[in-house]
């Protein structure tokens, strides 16, 4: 283990820091007993060295009130000096205009009292005993998911899993000059993956280039501090430094959003730490500006909404939503609309020409507790299609229901990823070249004003080109954005796909205003099985229900979610319940296993206000723009969230909670459903690409992914971009130019 970079007197503060902020108490040593502050001592010597200076700065304000040390200050002088130092108003605090100090230190003592004892934290498993969490368990049995049951395991550490389950990426899988190319695709991720296998499977030649390392897919399997969104070991390579700023209004200063979800830079993208929900737009979603305006008139449209309708239909997508569950391997139940109430699948469902690959994952205790009381409010409750497997498929394991899935890498592959679906087989045809470490620059086009290449940037510096017939863009809606505005050239001053100024709007990103609810004194279990085990309602959702006599249009979706992870969860607090201390102490020990969140996921709207455009100040580790959101959420969805959190805290009175609380209705910026900049459509005065994601103003270069939608339904949106990234395919595999030479063009 590192040595600590604190003194002896800074380290003796910290100490005394960390105890009160978590003491000892009856069933729970406290935070340096556990193991907390030499987990913290340690990482700012190893992982956490870029905040070894803010410690120093926030321990050195903490003895100054002190008189000398803080350790040597009475419990109340202890107490106040904390509280003061929470509430921003202590003397000498450093400053930092994205976060708190406070708010750094908090998220590092709840990773010291619940990782993996593997970190050096969570001692003896004291922290996990404490509140009943066995860790890293290879999977559990389906009445250990029962409400009520005492889970009786011994405790397990990521050192006790078997080497299979662990194992991680370290070579790349294409280096080496650059090489004819009929297509070249920018990102490594889901999209890109998926697009390669269709094109080389349709004879074409393909160099894909990935910014970040190769990798298995079973990355960071169950070790929860290298997967969470704070730390995000897989945005290493390129995310974590170029982070995007945000500000609600345009007259603001933009900020870091630092503490918003982290995305990963490494092959197969999200794809590894996605949540698997795999759920199909319903058939109105993609003529919502229209439908609106039938049923209810012009004037419910919000204003200052820029709502419209996509350039293609359910029917245009549907054998492509088919093609991407079989690739996926999706389970779940198929609705039946003709007897919505016979139904185990969801009844507003888009029709589909086959069933699920397999049946849906198994209801939990928790689950099963959400449905019935759903259907006692005249609802509908399904569960959700996921692309997790419930029965072996192609080679894949069966999904284990193990703790840790949402932003994991699976340790069976039961969760779909590039790595365990396409990638292989594409690998396999030779058609396929991945070059990892290649950070796109820039698009680059000839005379004529069509692209014919990239130029990419190695790890050691060295400046290449990668030319193509095609170019295609696929990688997530910031990235796709920024690099069409970098990429500038005599005819396109401000940027590829930007003739009409429309690069870079219509920008939207889900909120989560979710509802928590506590069952005092019963075992959920909830930290038990996948995020996408969950029963969920649609009946809310889309236009479902009448809006006739509501201040709002559109709607969303209310899940009760598996997977409850210690250090997240230890943030989860009602408004009365201290941030540190015994109320926080006792709170979480008591409430852990006790606690559910009724996920909701509301529609929200494109509008004029909210766009993407490059930072004017801050700028990435190579001196380059990063994207800057202005964001913020409408009336409209002011008015529906509260509808929704009404509607889903009856829900949970009615499951028997003793207490509910609401998440505040904006819940910030990167939710990882961040859509629009390159907005699809058949008028260029009015998008970025067409119908197929071919550029408007840019012959030869096509965009894909979540930055074409053209609106944000209350589905989660990785099936549907997957089914335009394949529809997007064949169109290029159709039409495709010659072969590019990979010199740089004249």
């Amino acid at each position: 283990m590192a040595v600590s970079s604190l003194s002896a007197a800074e380290r003796r503060s910290l100490d005394a820091l960390f105890d009160r902020l978590f003491p000892a108490g009856p069933v729970s040593p406290g935070a340096v007993a556990i193991g907390a502050s030499a987990y913290v001592a340690a990482a700012l010597a190893g992982p956490y060295a870029h905040h070894l200076d803010e410690y120093r700065a926030v321990l050195a304000a903490l003895d100054a009130a002190a008189g000398g040390s803080l350790a040597d200050a009475d419990a109340d002088r202890q107490k106040d000096i904390i509280a003061r130092w929470e509430a921003g108003t202590l003397p000498g605090l450093p400053a930092n205009a994205d976060r708190s100090s406070f708010d750094l230190v908090w998220r590092h003592v709840r990773e010291g009292l619940f990782c993996d004892p593997v970190h050096g934290g969570n001692r003896d498993f004291a922290g996990w005993a404490a509140i009943g969490f066995p860790g890293a368990q290879f999977g559990y049995r389906s009445e250990e998911q029962a409400l009520g049951h005492r889970v009786q395991r011994p405790p397990a550490s990521l050192a006790d899993l078997p080497r299979s389950a662990r194992l991680a990426g370290t070579s790349c899988l294409g280096t080496g000059a650059p090489r004819e190319a009929d297509v070249v695709i920018v990102g490594g991720g889901a999209v890109g993956s998926f697009m390669a296998e269709s094109l080389v499977r349709q004879g074409l030649e393909v160099v894909m280039l990935e910014a970040g390392p190769a990798r298995t897919g079973r990355e960071h399997a169950m070790d929860e501090v290298l997967a969470t969104a704070f730390r995000n070991a897989g945005g290493a390579a390129k995310f974590n430094a170029e982070v995007p700023t945000w500000r609600r209004n345009p007259g603001e200063t933009a900020r870091r959003a630092v503490m918003s979800q982290g995305l990963e830079t490494a092959l197969g993208g999200n794809s590894v730490a996605w949540g698997a929900v795999a759920m199909r737009f319903y058939e109105e979603d993609f003529r919502l500006r229209s439908a609106t305006v039938e049923r209810y008139g012009e004037d419910r449209i919000p204003e200052g909404s820029t709502l419209a309708d996509w350039p293609l239909a359910y029917a245009d997508l549907a054998p492509f939503y088919d093609e991407a569950e079989r690739l996926l391997g999706v389970s779940g139940h198929a609705g039946n609309r003709a007897n919505p109430a016979r139904s185990r699948g969801n009844p507003f469902e888009a029709p589909r020409a086959a069933p699920y690959a397999m049946p849906a994952l198994r209801t939990s205790g928790l689950g099963e507790l959400f449905a019935g009381a759903a259907r006692e409010e005249g609802y509908h409750p399904f569960p959700l299609p996921a692309a997790i497997l419930t029965a072996p498929y192609q080679g894949r394991h069966a999904c284990t229901y193990c703790s840790f899935c949402s932003r994991f890498g699976c340790h069976v592959d039961a969760k779909a990823s590039a790595q365990n679906t396409v990638l292989p087989a594409a690998l396999a045809t030779g058609r396929l070249h991945i070059v990892t470490g290649a950070r796109a620059m820039a698009i680059v086009t000839d005379e004529g004003g069509r692209a014919v290449g990239v130029n990419y940037r190695t790890p050691a510096g060295e400046e290449l080109f990668q030319g193509a017939g095609t170019v295609v863009v696929a990688t997530y809606a910031f990235e796709n954005t920024r690099l069409l505005m970098l990429s500038k050239t005599r005819r396109r001053n401000r940027g590829l796909g930007n003739e009409t100024g429309q690069l870079g709007r219509h920008y939207m990103t889900r909120q989560q205003p979710s509802v928590y609810a506590v069952f005092e004194g019963r075992s959920l279990n909830r930290f038990i099985g996948p995020t996408a085990q969950a029963m969920a309602i649609a009946d809310l959702s889309a236009d479902h229900f009448d809006h006739g006599d509501l201040d709002f249009i559109r709607g969303g979706r209310i899940a009760a979610f598996n997977q409850y992870l210690p250090i997240e969860a230890s943030g989860v607090l009602p408004p009365d319940v201290p941030r540190w201390g015994e109320g926080w102490r006792d709170f979480f020990l008591t409430a852990y296993n006790s606690t559910s969140m009724l996920f909701i996921d509301p529609e929200i709207l494109p509008y004029e206000g909210n766009y993407l455009d490059l930072d004017p100040v801050v700028v990435d580790d190579l001196g380059r723009p990063v994207i800057r959101i202005t964001f913020d959420i409408g009336d409209n969805e002011r008015r529906l969230m509260a509808f929704l959190q009404d509607r889903a805290e009856r829900i949970a009175r009615r499951m028997g909670a003793s207490r509910t609380w609401r998440r505040p209705f904006l819940t910030g910026p990167i939710s990882t459903h961040d859509v629009g900049g390159t907005r699809m459509g058949h008028d260029p005065q009015s998008s970025v690409v067409d119908a197929f994601g071919q550029v408007h103003d840019t012959p030869g270069l096509y965009v894909i992914g979540g930055s074409n939608f053209v609106s944000l339904p209350a589905v989660n949106p990785a099936l549907t971009i997957l089914a335009i990234a394949l529809r997007a395919a064949g169109r290029i595999a159709g039409a495709a130019a010659p072969a590019a030479t990979c010199g740089v063009p004249a």
